[in-house]
């Protein structure tokens, strides 16, 4: 069987994925006469991501409603890569922020993906191919789980258990303290024969170049990204503003989830994010500068790892 040069793009959350999905679905036709399959990320997600995170929590012994054994999971996958692998393309480019766990997870554990191992493992172990190239993007700590938390409330239901604050959010943070290579050192463990590339969000929001010419890196020299076609309709969704995140937190403590969740929407419309209403922001300003400290030594140390390449512009237009 002739194995596709496979390459994962898998996050991490609030780092403009959707922006890179977008991009690549769009032009997936382009893409394809050129050899290089891209497979939509909510494709994946559903019909690999999270059957591996099933098996991933069997393996651990944490019981869940949907149970995936290890030879339904061989199954799934099998059935997932079976297109490609019946007619292999050059260049197979796979997608999923969710690789290493749930945006929600981190906000309920102030954790940077408590799970991050057994799901990266259980992911990695049944792909069928070698995967040659992994591209990661990380956050400061401060704007990416104020940004995780509002995901978080976007995603809560009339039914769900229970509300965890966004100062309970903050306090497990600094009970935990995260750390992005930490997280890295998963991905470089359960894909020993990857190149690991990482790149900041800041870089990527402050230089404009940065898109394509990543976009050029996850699909090859064989088509021209200059060529792509632009995403339809907004590719990164208004985050709430800090005043309709006020109001919502305390609705869904005050009157209860149902209502909260019946008024989400308008209250978000109600107050959009502009000068007036402001960014959420969650943390005490002490607590922001502890974690700019941290984030800022922790990208330094990540420059000091010889098995990952951190991609800034410089770097990218050699």
């Amino acid at each position: 069987m002739t194995e596709p040069y496979t390459v994962l793009h898998g996050g991490f959350h609030k780092t403009a994925s959707t922006f890179l999905q977008k991009s690549l679905q769009r032009n997936k036709g382009k893409l394809a006469k050129s050899g290089v399959h891209y497979v939509p990320h909510r494709h994946m997600r559903k019909q690999y991501t999270v059957p591996c995170q099933q098996n991933a929590y069997q393996a651990i012994g944490i019981r869940r409603r949907t149970v995936v054994e290890d030879a339904q999971l061989r199954q799934i996958a099998s059935d997932f890569f079976e297109p490609v692998t019946s007619d292999p393309p050059q260049r197979l480019v796979l997608s999923d922020e969710n690789l290493a766990g749930h945006c929600g997870n981190c906000v309920k554990t102030g954790q940077l993906y408590r799970y991050r191992d057994p799901f990266v493992a259980s992911f990695a172990r049944n792909i069928p191919y070698p995967v040659r190239e992994v591209y990661l993007a990380v956050r400061s700590y401060a704007d990416f789980f104020a940004g995780a938390y509002v995901e978080y409330f976007r995603s809560l239901q009339e039914d769900s258990s229970h509300v965890t604050t966004s100062r309970m959010m903050c306090t497990r943070v600094f009970n935990h303290m995260p750390g992005w290579n930490g997280a890295i050192s998963v991905i470089i463990k359960r894909f020993p024969d990857a190149r690991i590339f990482v790149w900041q969000f800041e870089d990527f929001i402050k230089h404009k170049d940065m898109a394509p010419m990543l976009l050029q890196k996850l699909v090859g020299d064989s088509v021209d990204v200059q060529t792509f076609k632009a995403p339809q309709g907004d590719s990164q969704r208004e985050s709430a503003s800090g005043r309709a995140m006020e109001q919502l937190e305390l609705m869904a403590l005050v009157d209860g989830l149902p209502d909260m969740v019946a008024a989400r929407q308008k209250v978000q419309n109600r107050f959009p994010r502009n000068k007036e209403n402001g960014r959420f922001d969650p943390w005490h300003p002490w607590e922001r500068a502890h974690l700019d400290r941290l984030y800022i030594k922790d990208i330094a140390r990540l420059r000091t790892n010889s098995a990952v390449t951190l991609l800034d512009p410089s770097v990218m237009k050699r």
